[in-house]
C-alpha cells in the first residue's frame, strides 16, 4: 500500500485518533502502527475482530485499565538483570490487567471466537499467580514491603531499634554537651549525626571531626560515645539493602521463568485492546460496518476528520463504472470527495468501521492518490512535473484491484494539451483494470466521460441562484465551473465579465447554458428531495413517537393495574393474616379462661366435698359423745360469755357483725361448732369463735358483700409488670397473661412498666393491649408516674359464659 498516498488522504490522524481510544500501551503501539491491508482473508478477520469487541462494548465490559508494555523489562531480566519496584510493578499492572481481560472475554455470553482464540492463549492463571506475588512485595510506594521476607522483616527490626538507640544517645549528648556547643540542633555530614561544637571547646568533646564553619568558629564532631552505635547503624543499614537485592532478584527470576507468558500476555492484550479500540472509535464517529462486495457504494458518507456538525454527507456509487469523472465549480467539495472516499476504503482495510449510514466496498491490493500541489523548488519540479511523476509511479503499480484518486488530472499546462494527456492516462487506467476517481474543469474530459463506455460524470452541487457550494455528489451530467458567475460575485467588473462571455465560442456558451440548466433542475430536484426526505422523516419521527407515546401509556397502564392489583392483594392477605392472629388470640384466651375456670371450680367443689366429709365426721362424733358434747357446748359457750366484756351479755349468731381480736371486721355467715365463718373485706374468712366479739359500730369495710362468684376468692395478680429489657413477642406474652390474672382477681386497671428506649418494646405492647378483647382502654401513665415509658391499662368484667 502506498505510504504517500496514505499521508495524503489522512490516515496518520485516524491512527492518532484510534491510540486515543486504546487503553494499554501495547494497544496505543498498534494502533499508531497499524496499516491497510491487501489481502481479502486478513481484512475480514479485523473486520469480525470488530464486530465482536463491538459487541463486547454493548454488553458494558470494562475497558483495559492502564497496562504498559514489559517486554523491554522481561528480556532484561531474561539476561540476568535485576528489576527495580517500578519495573516489577509495571509488570505486575500488565499481567493483572491482561488476566483480568482474558477472562472477561472468555466469560461473555454472546460468541466471540476470534478474540476469544487470542484471549485463550493468555496464561490467566500463571500471570494472576505473577501478579499476586509481585503486589504482595511491594508496598506501592517504590519500595518493598517489611513482609516481603523473613529476613527482611528482621533486618528492618534490628535497623529500627539501632536508628533509636543512636538518636537516644545523641540526644543525651546535646543534653550534657550543651554548653560546648554552637547550636543545639543535630546535623549531618557524610551521613552521619554529628554536633555543631564550638571550635574553643574542641578537647572538651572528643570525637572525629568531619566538617568545620566558614568562620572557623564551629566544627562538626562525631562523638566518640556515638561512634560505635552509629557502626552497628550502618551494618544494619547494609544488612537490610542485601536483603532487599535479594528479593529483588527472587522476584526478578519469577518474571524471567514467566517469559514466555508475559510476551503471550502483552501480544493479546494489545490485540483485544486495539479491537476494543475500533469499537470504540466507530461508536464516537457513528460509524457502520462495511459490507464485502466488488463495488463502491456508499451512502451518507462523511469524512471523518471533519466536525459532525460541518461534514455534509455525499453517496457514492460507482456500480457499473470503472472511472467517475467529478466536475463543479472550485470549492464545490469535489477534493473532499476524493479524500472521503480514498479515506473510507483505508480504513475499512485497517478493520475500521466508517462514518455512513451505509457502505459497502472491495479490498484493493493498492490505494493511490494524486492530491495537491507536487511542485518542488529544490527539486526543480513544477506543478506540471511533480503531477506527471506521481502520475508515472501510479501507472507502473495499478492493477485491476486498485483504487486510483487523480485531482485535477493533468493540469498545470496548456488545457487542450493537458485534456488530450488525461484521456491518455485515463485510457491506460482502464486498460488496467483499476477503478478510478479524478476530478477536472476540461470540458473535454467531461464529453469524453459522457461519451466512453465504463466512464461517467458526476458533479457537485451548487446552487445557482445563491451561486453556494452544497458539498454534495451527483452521479449521470457533469457540472459546470460557473467561473464567470463566482467572479461576478466575488465583485469583479461587470465589463470585464462580459466582454469574457463574448469571447467565448458560441458551443461554449452553448453547452454553458445547457450545462447551467441541467445544474438548475438537478438542484431543484435535489431540494424537492431534501424537502420530501424531511417531510417523510419527519413523519417517521413522529410516527415512532406515536408508537412510543402508546407503548408507554400501555406499558404504564399495565403497570399502575398490577400495582393495584398486587396492593389490593397485599391488603387482604394483611387483614386475613391479623383476622387469623386475632381468631387465635381469643381462642387461646378463652381456653385460658375456660381452663382457670374449671380449675377454681373444681378446687371449690373439692373444697365442699372435704367440708362435707368433715361435717358428717364431726355429726357422727356428736351424736355419739351425746349429751357429754352438748354439755361441753354449753360449757363452752358459758365460759366464753363470762370471759368478754360486760357489754356482750348474749352469744354470737348467724347475722351479727363482728370484729377479729386482729382488728379483722365482717357478718357472720355460719357457725359450725367452734368454728365461724366471717364475710368481710378480704372474702369469707373462717375463724375460732372464740376469737371473736359483738361489733356494736360496723364500718363500711364490714357491710354486707354480694354473694361470691365462682372464681378464686384470692388470685395472685400483682397492679403492674415490668417487661423492660424482654424481646417483644415474650413481652406480648407476658402483658397477655397479666391481663387474664388480672381479669380472674377483679383487678380494674394495670400498670405496665416498658420503658422508653427505641419505642419498638412500647408499640408491640400497646398493640398487643389494642387487640386483647378484654381490654377497654390504654393509654401514657401521668409524667410524674413514668409519662410514656408506662402504660395504665383499663380492664373490662370477664365476659358472662366466656
Amino acid at each position: 500500500m502506498d505510504v504517500h498516498s496514505s499521508d495524503l488522504l489522512g490516515l496518520p490522524e485516524i491512527r492518532e485518533r484510534l491510540s486515543l481510544e486504546a487503553g494499554t500501551e501495547p494497544g496505543r503501539a498498534l494502533a499508531l502502527a497499524i496499516e491497510p491491508s491487501g489481502d481479502v482473508e486478513e481484512v475480514d478477520r479485523r473486520r469480525r475482530e470488530t464486530a465482536e469487541a463491538a459487541v463486547l462494548d454493548r454488553l458494558g465490559a470494562a475497558r483495559p485499565g492502564a497496562a504498559p508494555d514489559v517486554r523491554d523489562r522481561v528480556e532484561f531480566a531474561v539476561r540476568g538483570g535485576v528489576l527495580d519496584p517500578d519495573d516489577l510493578a509495571a509488570v505486575s499492572a500488565l499481567s493483572e490487567v491482561a488476566s483480568e481481560v482474558a477472562t472477561a472475554v472468555c466469560a461473555a455470553t454472546d460468541p466471540l471466537p476470534l478474540l476469544r482464540e487470542v484471549a485463550e492463549r493468555i496464561e490467566v492463571e500463571r500471570l494472576g499467580d505473577l501478579a499476586h506475588l509481585i503486589g504482595s512485595a511491594l508496598d506501592g510506594r517504590g519500595g518493598l514491603r517489611d513482609d516481603a521476607s523473613a529476613e527482611l522483616a528482621e533486618a528492618r527490626s534490628r535497623l529500627t531499634r539501632l536508628r533509636g538507640a543512636a538518636q537516644g544517645l545523641l540526644r543525651d549528648l546535646a543534653v550534657r554537651l550543651r554548653t560546648h556547643l554552637q547550636e543545639t540542633f543535630v546535623t549531618e555530614r557524610g551521613g552521619r549525626p554529628v554536633l555543631a561544637v564550638k571550635a574553643s571547646s574542641r578537647s572538651a568533646v572528643p570525637g572525629i571531626v568531619h566538617d568545620g564553619s566558614g568562620s572557623g568558629q564551629t566544627i562538626f564532631v562525631e562523638p566518640m560515645e556515638l561512634v560505635e552505635a552509629n557502626n552497628r547503624v550502618r551494618e544494619a543499614e547494609a544488612t537490610e539493602r542485601e536483603e532487599v537485592v535479594r528479593v529483588l532478584v527472587r522476584l526478578t527470576g519469577a518474571v524471567s521463568d514467566r517469559a514466555a507468558e508475559l510476551g503471550d500476555g502483552v501480544e493479546g492484550l494489545g490485540i483485544i485492546d486495539l479491537a476494543l479500540a475500533r469499537a470504540a472509535l466507530a461508536r464516537r464517529m457513528r460509524a457502520v460496518p462495511v459490507e464485502p462486495s466488488t463495488d463502491v457504494v456508499i451512502t451518507q458518507a462523511r469524512h471523518p476528520l471533519l466536525h459532525p456538525a460541518r461534514a455534509v454527507p455525499i453517496d457514492v456509487n460507482l456500480d457499473g463504472v470503472r472511472v467517475l469523472l467529478v466536475s463543479g465549480p472550485n470549492t464545490g467539495g469535489k477534493t473532499v470527495a476524493l479524500k472521503t472516499i480514498g479515506l473510507l476504503a483505508l480504513m475499512h482495510q485497517c478493520g475500521l468501521w466508517v462514518p455512513a449510514t451505509r457502505a459497502r466496498l472491495p479490498v484493493f491490493d493498492e490505494i493511490t492518490a494524486d492530491i495537491g500541489d507536487e511542485q518542488s523548488i529544490a527539486a526543480s519540479l513544477s506543478t506540471f512535473s511533480g503531477h506527471l511523476r506521481v502520475i508515472q509511479s501510479i501507472l507502473e503499480r495499478v492493477g485491476d484491484r486498485s483504487l486510483v484518486l487523480l485531482d485535477e488530472v493533468m493540469a498545470g499546462t496548456d488545457p487542450a494539451e493537458g485534456a488530450a494527456l488525461a484521456i491518455a492516462v485515463l485510457e491506460r487506467l482502464i486498460s488496467r483494470g483499476a477503478l478510478v476517481v479524478t476530478t477536472t474543469h476540461a470540458g473535454e474530459l467531461k464529453a469524453w466521460a459522457a461519451e466512453r463506455d465504463g466512464a461517467e460524470n458526476a458533479a457537485v452541487g451548487f446552487d445557482p441562484d445563491t451561486l453556494a457550494p452544497t458539498f454534495t455528489l451527483a452521479r449521470g451530467a457533469p457540472g459546470p465551473s460557473n467561473a464567470l458567475q463566482i467572479a461576478a460575485r466575488l465583485g469583479l467588473d461587470g465589463a470585464i465579465i462580459d466582454d469574457a462571455r463574448s469571447r467565448l465560442t458560441p458551443e461554449r456558451r452553448e453547452l454553458a447554458a445547457v450545462v447551467d440548466e441541467a445544474q438548475r433542475a438537478r438542484s431543484a430536484a435535489e431540494r424537492d428531495r431534501l424537502a420530501a426526505a424531511e417531510e417523510r422523516q419527519a413523519a417517521e419521527v413522529a410516527a415512532r413517537d406515536a408508537q412510543a407515546r402508546e407503548h408507554d401509556l400501555t406499558r404504564e397502564r399495565d403497570r399502575v393495574r398490577a400495582s393495584v392489583d398486587e396492593e389490593r392483594a397485599r391488603a387482604r392477605a394483611d387483614v386475613e393474616r391479623e383476622l387469623r392472629d386475632a381468631q387465635a388470640d381469643l381462642t387461646a384466651l378463652r381456653r385460658e379462661i375456660a381452663t382457670a375456670r374449671r380449675i377454681e371450680a373444681n378446687r371449690v367443689r373439692r373444697d365442699e366435698r372435704d367440708e362435707e366429709r368433715r361435717s358428717e365426721s364431726a355429726g357422727d362424733r356428736d351424736r355419739s359423745l351425746g349429751a357429754a358434747a352438748d354439755a361441753a357446748s354449753r360449757a363452752t359457750r358459758v365460759l366464753a360469755q363470762a370471759s368478754r366484756p360486760a357489754r356482750d351479755e348474749r352469744a354470737i349468731v348467724v347475722g351479727d357483725f363482728v370484729i377479729d381480736e386482729s382488728g379483722l371486721r365482717g357478718e357472720v355467715t355460719s357457725i359450725r361448732g367452734a368454728v365461724t365463718e366471717v364475710r368481710g373485706s378480704l372474702g369469707i374468712i373462717r375463724i375460732p369463735l372464740a376469737r371473736l366479739r359483738l361489733d356494736r359500730r360496723p364500718s363500711k369495710s364490714s357491710r354486707p358483700l354480694p354473694p361470691p362468684e365462682t372464681r378464686p376468692l384470692v388470685v395472685a395478680a400483682p397492679s403492674e409488670i415490668d417487661v423492660r429489657g424482654q424481646r417483644a413477642e415474650v413481652a406480648r406474652a407476658a402483658v397477655r397473661a397479666q391481663v387474664d390474672l388480672a381479669i380472674l382477681a377483679s383487678r380494674e386497671t394495670i400498670r405496665v412498666i416498658h420503658g422508653h428506649g427505641t419505642g419498638a418494646l412500647k408499640s408491640a405492647i400497646r398493640e398487643e393491649l389494642s387487640r386483647h378483647p378484654l381490654v377497654v382502654s390504654h393509654e401514657a401513665a401521668p409524667l410524674r408516674e413514668g409519662g410514656d415509658g408506662v402504660t395504665v391499662v383499663a380492664l373490662t368484667e370477664t365476659p358472662s359464659g366466656a
